[in-house]
């Protein structure tokens, strides 16, 4: 049944980014051919800057509507009159989320790949190459440094965390969707609320732990730690990376949990 679910999730998310996705690539490679064929001409100078502010709100709406319709079909597929269907099922709750977190990740990463295409297609020639060249001297600067292997290491590591945000980031908004159903009404501004206190309390917490480390550092308390960073940035490092995807794992699993919960035990579907 979860690959029944997963197959249908990829159908659905198909016919909603099925003609964008090439579009994007389309005006991709239009702005690369006006660049090309720029020869001083002011309507082709005008024609020119219009496809390359026409790729830049491409992109930019292709990956904001890859994370809204993710939460969308969360809340329609789960909480709307859809919901009554969807909880007949013989698939756990746990599984519902799996589904729905797998595939809207999947749908931003290819939305990503997308956008990177395309902006490779129109900064193609000198562009393109003095980018990717800088990018690889920077790479290379840094395995002088710390090493191939810490480098390799430091990738995987960046990999996992960027991942765990995005995930984390997704089950945040489950939450908050949850969280709004169990008002009895205005759920979906309950929702709203709901993410809105989180929003206040980590700015809080944020506020306060820099208030805080900014007192000790004036005080001259940090000086050894900082000491030690420096002279053992290479380990340092490693060790604030892993502490990151501990926390953003913890975090996922804290926002996993409420969904999970509140679906189990007070299912209020409209």
């Amino acid at each position: 049944m979860v690959k029944k679910l997963l197959k249908h999730e990829f159908i659905y998310y198909g016919r909603s980014f099925g003609l964008f996705l090439p579009i994007v690539l389309v005006i991709g490679l239009m702005t690369r051919l006006f660049r090309f064929f720029d020869n001083g001409n002011i309507l082709t100078g005008i024609a020119a800057g219009s496809s390359i502010l026409l790729l830049v709100v491409a992109c930019f709406t292709l990956i904001m509507m890859s994370s809204i319709i993710g939460i969308v079909r969360f809340y329609k597929n789960m909480y709307t009159a859809e919901g009554y269907l969807t909880f007949t099922l013989p698939v756990t709750n746990s599984q519902h989320i799996f589904v729905k977190l797998l595939v809207s990740l999947v749908c931003q990463a290819v939305c990503l790949v997308t956008v990177l295409a395309a902006a490779s297609i129109a900064l193609a020639g000198e562009t393109f190459l003095h980018v990717v060249g800088s990018l690889g001297a920077a790479i290379r600067m840094l395995g002088d440094q710390c090493g191939a292997g810490n480098l390799v290491v430091y990738g995987s590591e960046f990999g996992i965390l960027l991942l765990l945000s995005v995930i984390s980031n997704m089950l945040l908004y489950y939450a908050c969707i949850t969280v709004g159903q169990t008002a009895k009404k205005n759920r979906i501004l309950m929702a709203v609320v709901a993410y809105f206190i989180y929003y206040v309390v980590t700015q809080v917490i944020s506020t306060v732990f820099s208030m805080v480390f900014m007192v000790v550092g004036m005080s001259g308390a940090m000086d050894s730690l900082t000491g030690w960073l420096t002279a053992n940035f290479v380990p340092a490092l490693h060790v604030i990376l892993l502490g990151l995807i501990v926390f953003s794992a913890a975090v996922s699993g804290l926002f996993w949990f409420i969904t999970q919960t509140i679906m189990t035990k007070k299912l209020n579907l409209e």
